[in-house]
């Protein structure tokens, strides 16, 4: 390991308890076949507290809650007991807004957020576009509930059309990187991170070359080569004939463009591709990937596992026809994982749009990586203009809920699009979904294009940040998570040995009383936006976890039991 991960773990406000347990491989350890054996005393044994590791070996670090009575979000009362949030992006000292006064056409779909802990204090922060009007800005987690701008002083501060953009290490050394989109005519960049809160412009001497509109950038290791890889959507009217989506990592701070090797052809004619998800759609252990594009031309490809994909979209039941945001995740918990895919819905009046009208999807997996459509049978199909979405448990129950932004402007635009509101889908815990915004706090009408569904205040429940187009940012605390008699989570970070130091592509299963669930991590998903790389698991009243095993994405497997509930825990492979 660099010593870039030297300050990995230096959270603050926390009490720190660090274990680091060695085991064989495939057994929870044992002695040589020459060793003596051990001659029994009068001294019992001692008994093993805290976490224990079977398997590979890792350093297990467990990192309470705050819960803080002080915090401004859990300041208010919620005497109801249940999920509440409350919109404090002001007090937050989140104060700047999305520009984007002639964004109409291509530039009005444009913007977005990345949400990553950038300088390794163990708060997640945020990289938000800004566009023509307004700088982006590196908005740092400082820990206490509140963020401040460090993008000038860290050398990212652009003022340009900005879109989607995407952290991750690319090179290995445990601090992460930056890749910003960029549309109508302005250039993507790639910063590379030097620590000490600095990024240097690497954009010309890394090998992107990047003409058109560039969407949402997407880190995987697809190859299982150990590095990090990217894939960049693009949308545009122009026919070009040929779009560079895919670029391969050399191992030396440059790429190569690999799309035509890697068998990734346009859509159709003129791309319109909008979010990519690398995800280990048939459990095979190499990340497939899930393409959501415009036009009724969302696509499956199969990864072959020798660098190429091949398409296999079943056209009978991948039907959405204007797929904007995608959501992938085990939903049902039967260890497989399901998608849904974010689009144009009219509720009322469906003949408006014609064959753009019939909404959301939801896709479920049937085991193979084959799917069913439920949208109808689960209740999400509608939700109006939709753009960024995520799964996550906000209530954490044990099952994973919906989240989608809204929102429209434009000359030939209808005016029931200019405040459709954001829509939470809360699981039901019978396979269906109730859509529960208003119910539980969020009367939310901008004009949504990016979303961050994260915890960012590390009080043990899911918040959400809403990055807007053209108008100011939104942040909702999440406050009936985290009170006493709740229900109870864990959260779980991943450190590899590997370049691919964030475990992209890694399951981590969680195993607490008679509920089993699954998490894959995986970078930039939503729409123009990305999550934090970590696992937030929902435990219900469950008070005891069984055990947790980390599948990482070589296929080496750790186990880990003796885990408290409501902690935070980093997982390093050594």
């Amino acid at each position: 390991m660099k010593n870039t991960r030297s300050s990995l773990y230096a959270f603050p406000f926390f009490f720190l308890l660090s274990f680091t347990l060695t085991a064989l491989s495939g057994c929870g350890g044992g002695s040589a076949s020459n060793d003596k054996p051990v001659e029994k005393t009068g001294v019992e044994a001692p008994v093993l507290i805290g976490p224990q590791v079977a398997g590979i070996a890792a350093k297990v670090t467990e990192l309470a809650a705050i819960g803080s009575a002080s915090h401004q979000c859990h300041g208010v009362e919620n005497s109801a007991q249940s999920l509440q949030f409350s919109e404090i992006s002001q007090q937050a000292g989140i104060t700047f807004s999305h520009s984007m006064p002639d964004g109409d056409g291509v530039l009005g779909m444009s913007g977005g957020v990345a949400a990553g802990d950038f300088d390794n204090d163990g708060w997640v922060d945020l990289y938000a576009i800004g566009g023509e009007g307004q700088a982006n800005v590196l908005l740092k987690n400082q820990g206490d509930g509140t963020f401040t701008d460090r993008a000038s002083f860290s050398g990212v501060a652009q003022k340009n059309k900005g879109s989607g953009p995407a952290f991750g290490d690319f090179n290995g050394d445990g601090l992460l990187d930056l890749f910003v989109g960029g549309v109508g005519g302005d250039a993507a960049k790639l910063y590379v991170n030097q620590g000490n809160e600095q990024y240097l412009d690497i954009t010309e001497s890394s090998g992107l070359v990047l003409p058109g509109n560039n969407f949402s950038g997407t880190w995987a290791d697809y190859d299982k080569d150990g590095d990090l890889d990217l894939f960049v959507t693009h949308w545009t009217e122009e026919r070009s004939g040929y779009f560079a989506y895919f670029w391969r990592n050399n191992g030396d701070s440059t790429f190569s463009d690999v799309t035509f090797e890697a068998g990734i052809k346009n859509t159709s004619n003129a791309d319109k591709t909008l979010t990519a998800t690398f995800s280990d759609i048939n459990n095979d252990g190499w990340v497939d990937l899930l393409l959501v594009t415009d036009y009724a031309q969302t696509r499956l490809y199969k990864n072959n596992k020798d660098g190429t994909f091949t398409d296999i979209t079943d056209h009978e039941v991948i039907t959405d026809n204007t797929g904007m945001g995608s959501a992938v995740a085990d939903y049902d918990n039967d260890g497989d994982l399901d998608w849904f895919v974010s689009a144009i819905s009219y509720r009322d009046e469906p003949a408006k749009l014609g064959w753009l009208s019939p909404g959301n999807r939801f896709y479920q997996n049937q085991g193979d990586g084959t799917f069913l459509d439920k949208t109808d049978e689960l209740g999400v199909r509608h939700s109006s203009w939709a753009w960024a979405t995520c799964f996550s448990d906000f209530n954490n129950d044990g099952l994973q809920d919906l989240f989608v932004v809204n929102g429209m402007y434009g000359e030939n635009i209808e005016k029931m699009f200019l405040d459709d509101p954001s829509r939470l889908f809360l699981a039901n815990g019978d396979g269906t979904f109730k859509e529960s915004s208003i119910d539980v706090g969020i009367d939310d009408k901008s004009m949504g294009r990016g979303l961050v569904c994260f915890d960012y205040d590390k009080d043990g429940d899911q918040d959400i940040y809403i990055a807007n187009h053209d108008e100011p940012p939104k942040l909702f605390c999440n406050n009936g998570g985290s009170k006493t008699g709740q229900n109870n989570f864990i959260n779980i970070k991943l450190v590899d040995a590997t370049s691919n130091s964030q475990a992209l592509g890694a399951r981590i299963y969680v195993s607490s009383g008679d509920i089993r669930q699954m998490r894959e991590l995986k970078s930039g998903t939503n729409y123009v936006s990305q999550n934090p790389v970590e696992a937030h698991f929902g435990l219900g009243k469950s008070s005891i976890i069984t055990h947790i095993r980390v599948v990482w994405p070589d296929g080496e497997e750790s186990v880990i039991t003796q885990v408290a509930v409501n902690k935070f825990v980093t997982i390093e492979r050594i």
